[in-house]
């Protein structure tokens, strides 16, 4: 009886192993499709893991070949299309990039980078500037799903940063789309106000130079003097050795005919420009700077003028030239002497003006 039990067992296990095994040969036939479908799949995030390694040691080439082979095996891999996108962007393929992000939107509708970088080229390399505005309005507000670990992952505020993104580079699109209108001022000016405004929220979440920067420049082609005079004193606060925030705060000063304060601000930007050695734009700023001083030297406050000019040789712009060199073609700022040219740099004039006319 034993023995029985024991044979009918073996037999029993041999019968369910051969059972199992015809099973797995039918599944194979069976859900082949599926089984091939999985392989690609794995084998795609294994030439999308050697794309990601070529971008990161600047192989644009290899990671293009890779990322081209993971889509022919899996064309669902999103991130894959968005990093092929940046790398013909890189190649200044931009039709090439538009296909691979709308590709990537297609099947992830809320990934905000991709659709940012897509609205980018539709506006600055195809000035499609209507599709880009849509494309800024649905990157702020297709939310995507995020999750939170403290310290960790925080999905939210990555978004928050996108948003802002999304709605400065809307700010840039309506811009472009103002200079399209020409001999329309009406609806110039239409656009250069929601520029104001995408602007506006995207100054919420990132309070940058370019932020403030661009914003300045829009209220100053709105001729809105005290916003644009009140965000470039912003701007060169947030980083005061650029050039142009001097510049063109500048040049809306001597528009405003504050001929003083505009001379200023040219003598800032152009020891900027010849400290970097850009002997072209240098000579253009201080020939500004000379048609400023004869439109000041004319008015009644030529006086008040000299006086300036003498304080100024012994404790303003011209101490802090004192304290540059000029070596093979350029104006170098002494090491001891950054701190104070920056300070001083950072200082905008006329700033207290501006904010006193906004509050009232």
């Amino acid at each position: 009886m034993r023995r029985f039990l024991k044979v009918f067992k073996n037999t029993t296990v041999r019968i369910i192993s051969f059972l199992l095994f015809v099973l797995f040969i039918a599944s194979i036939f069976i859900f082949k499709d599926f089984y091939k479908s999985q392989w690609h799949k794995t084998l795609s995030f294994y030439y999308v893991y050697i794309g990601d390694s070529a971008y990161k040691k600047h192989k644009p080439q290899k990671a293009i070949e890779s990322y081209i082979k993971a889509l022919e095996l899996y064309p669902q891999h999103y991130r894959a299309q968005y990093n092929l996108g940046n790398l013909y962007v890189v190649y200044e393929d931009y039709y090439s990039a538009m296909d691979a992000y709308s590709k990537s939107l297609q099947v992830k509708p809320d990934y905000t980078v991709a659709r940012i970088n897509y609205a980018i080229i539709l506006s600055e390399a195809a000035f499609n500037y209507d599709r880009a505005i849509e494309e800024y309005d649905l990157a702020v507000t297709n939310i995507p799903k995020w999750f939170y670990i403290p310290f960790i992952v925080n999905k939210k505020h990555s978004f928050k940063h996108n948003k802002a993104v999304a709605y400065y580079n809307q700010g840039l699109a309506w811009r472009g789309k103002s200079l399209l209108e020409g001999e329309d001022r009406f609806l110039a000016r239409q656009y250069l106000e929601n520029a104001v405004k995408s602007y506006e929220k995207a100054l919420k979440t990132m309070k940058t130079f370019d932020v403030y920067y661009n914003l300045a420049i829009v209220h100053h082609l709105l001729r809105n003097s005290d916003y644009a005079g009140y965000y470039y004193c912003k701007a060169i606060e947030k980083e005061p050795m650029r050039y142009e925030g001097h510049y063109n705060y500048a040049i809306l000063l001597r528009g405003m005919k504050k001929y003083s304060d505009s001379m200023d601000e040219f003598k800032k930007a152009g020891l900027l420009l010849d400290s970097k050695g850009d002997g072209n734009k240098t000579r253009y700023v201080y020939d500004i700077l000379n048609e400023v001083n004869q439109k000041y030297s004319a008015s009644d406050e030529y006086a008040q003028l000299k006086e300036r000019i003498e304080e100024e040789k012994k404790q303003g712009i011209e101490s802090i030239k004192e304290e540059t060199s000029y070596v093979k073609g350029k104006t170098l700022v002494l090491e001891e002497s950054k701190g104070s040219m920056i300070k001083s740099f950072k200082k905008c004039t006329g700033r207290k003006y501006f904010e006193d006319s906004i509050r009232n």
